[in-house]
């Protein structure tokens, strides 16, 4: 499933993503973003576009992970869901919560991203 995603064109990739499943998405959306060479950033806008019905699969993808290149995506779709403004996340402290507790473990590359995206979700409304 995955390579025939990725021999699409782009704009063949953005018509069929939601053709797949909310799992298949999330593996495509993250083998996009961490092997795919320039990254499929884009596939974080659509994630983002399903708005808060999404939230609780990503939540848990966050909750289960310790990898901070995934950690960054997760935060990338969530950013996108606060300037879309799809979902407000002031009103989910808990999620906040796991967020703060996620970033700041981190200590890699990304962790100065990760808090860049935290500060904006927290100030978008």
């Amino acid at each position: 499933m995955v390579s025939e995603f990725f021999r699409m064109s782009t704009n063949e990739q953005i018509k069929h993503f939601n053709d797949y499943n909310l799992d298949e998405q999330y593996e495509l959306f993250i083998f996009g973003n961490q092997v795919v060479h320039p990254p499929a950033i884009y596939l974080a806008d659509l994630l983002a576009e399903q708005g808060p019905g999404i939230i609780p699969f990503l939540t848990a993808k966050l909750q289960a992970t310790q990898d901070e290149i995934t950690i960054r995506d997760i935060m990338t779709v969530f950013e996108y869901m606060a300037q879309r403004k799809v979902y407000d996340f002031t009103q989910d402290t808990e999620l906040i919560t796991l967020m703060e507790q996620r970033v700041n473990k981190m200590d890699g590359l990304w962790k100065g991203t990760a808090l860049e995206m935290l500060s904006n979700i927290r100030s978008m409304r």
